[in-house]
């Protein structure tokens, strides 16, 4: 079982590192990650939503979960506050696979541009009709 000082609780913990955080993903997991300057622990929160399956499946997998990043705390360097969302397919793994998709995000959070956001696409304006300043069609112009 994690300590407690390794648990990611607090809604606006979730929701600091949802905002804030940097993002990687893999076929069954995905993870939110923020350095914590106030800690000198890594804490990890677990979310598993009704797509995944019913309760027994879905406490499952975060029991699974929970157990991967207990025996993978060393892997973890720095002081991070993790946010781990399960996918459907997730419901499917065994253990060994669990702890190879941990160890995979872990391995891959310390790469420099892992995580890197990237800029959104422009959005595109057509040549057709007659439109003013502010990209709005204006009226009686046909």
């Amino acid at each position: 079982m994690l300590q407690k000082e390794h648990r990611l609780t607090d809604k606006r913990d979730f929701q600091r590192v949802f905002h804030h955080g940097q993002s990687f993903a893999n076929r069954y997991l995905v993870i939110y990650y923020l350095k914590n300057r106030n800690s000198d622990a890594f804490r990890v929160g677990f979310s598993v939503s009704k797509k995944v399956g019913k309760a027994v499946t879905r406490n499952r997998v975060k029991r699974l979960l929970r157990e991967a990043f207990r025996q993978s705390r060393e892997q973890i360097k720095e002081a991070y506050d993790l946010v781990v969302i399960a996918r459907p397919s997730a419901a499917e793994l065994e253990y060994e696979s669990v702890v190879q998709n941990v160890h995979h995000l872990l391995r891959n959070m310390d790469r420099p541009d892992a995580g890197k956001r990237k800029p959104a696409a422009k959005p595109r304006q057509s040549g057709t009709g007659a439109q003013d300043k502010q990209g709005e069609r204006r009226k009686g112009v046909r």
